[in-house]
């Protein structure tokens, strides 16, 4: 059961840095920052050391590591998982007889819950570039089959998320 939960988590984390690497490179299309690199001052330096200032940009921004479209994978894994987990805890919470009020502890409960879970299954050990490896080497086919199943998690994990206010307790 927990292989298949990491399973899972790793393959919405993939789907989320592919979502945000797609529009990286949309953006770099529009980006008014790259007509620093048409400066011929900034354009000799590259050129010393090899490089463009796309290069540069796109290394930074999709290092598969520490770049910062996995930085933001990484957020988005974890506001997904804490959506779901704290839309539980309101249907449950509105189950009892003396519901919890809502506050902030709660609130800090469910987020820390949402981190350890996306931790333990995706981040630790960097468990996520060994799946990421694994899924590139999908056919089309495959690679199409979990986008679908993503973008539906993903949806149905927002939409309960906005559902479970309906069961916010009335103070």
């Amino acid at each position: 059961m927990g292989e298949k939960i990491e399973f899972w988590l790793n393959v919405f984390h993939y789907y989320i840095y592919k979502v945000d690497y797609k529009l990286h490179l949309l953006f770099n299309k529009i980006n008014p920052g790259f007509l620093l690199g048409k400066i011929p001052a900034v354009k000799k330096k590259f050129e010393e050391q090899g490089t463009t200032h796309l290069e540069v940009v796109n290394k930074i921004w999709t290092n598969k590591r520490f770049g910062f479209g996995i930085m933001i994978s990484g957020g988005g894994i974890v506001i997904i998982i804490f959506f779901i987990i704290w839309a539980i805890f309101l249907i449950l919470n509105s189950l009892l007889i003396t519901p919890v009020n809502f506050s902030w502890q709660p609130f800090v409960i469910c987020m820390g819950l949402a981190y350890l879970i996306c931790h333990f299954a995706v981040f630790q050990k960097d468990k996520f570039i060994l799946y990421f490896k694994r899924f590139e080497k999908w056919p089309k086919q495959e690679k199409w089959k979990h986008g679908l199943l993503s973008f539906s998690f993903i949806v149905g994990a927002i939409a309960l998320f906005i559902y479970s206010f309906r069961y916010l307790p009335l103070q």
